[in-house]
């Protein structure tokens, strides 16, 4: 695939994938306010089968930024409007997403919190208590790093 110079967001996307379609409307409605600072490309998954294999594409929807020509991030999976909008705003500035997987580090938090309650009510059972608080750590630390 070549690459633009110019800054762009590329989304890997399949017409089968859920999260695709849900993440559709959001995508647009950010392209369309950062038009003409921020190219969107989007290569469908079914089509571009090559493309997404060179690309290195594991999943989908896959959003891959470029500046310069050269990739600066990569992340698969569904991201809200305000993730979407951060992420034009780095491709844009050439700065590194900041709070890009909020879902993620809930949902790790959240089953983290999960397993460790189960832990300490049945028994206590000392690997949920650990896998949980591993789930726990796993979600924050990179979020208290970054800060």
């Amino acid at each position: 695939m070549d690459v633009p110079p110019e800054p762009t967001l590329v989304e890997v996307w399949a017409p089968w994938c859920h999260e695709c379609k849900v993440m559709q409307p959001d995508l647009d409605a950010v392209a369309e306010e950062w038009s003409g600072k921020v190219a969107l490309q989007m290569i469908n998954a079914e089509d571009g089968l090559d493309t997404v294999r060179s690309l290195g594409v594991k999943g989908t929807p896959t959003l891959i930024g470029y500046r310069d020509g050269r990739e600066v991030f990569r992340y698969t999976g569904r991201r809200s409007r305000s993730e979407l909008g951060q992420l034009f705003a780095s491709v844009a500035d050439g700065s590194t997403p900041k709070r890009v997987g909020t879902n993620d580090m809930v949902l790790r938090v959240g089953t983290g919190v999960a397993l460790t309650a189960v832990g300490l009510l049945t028994g206590p059972s000392i690997p949920l208590i650990v896998i949980g608080t591993v789930l726990i750590a796993f979600g924050l630390v990179p979020r208290l790093v970054r800060r």
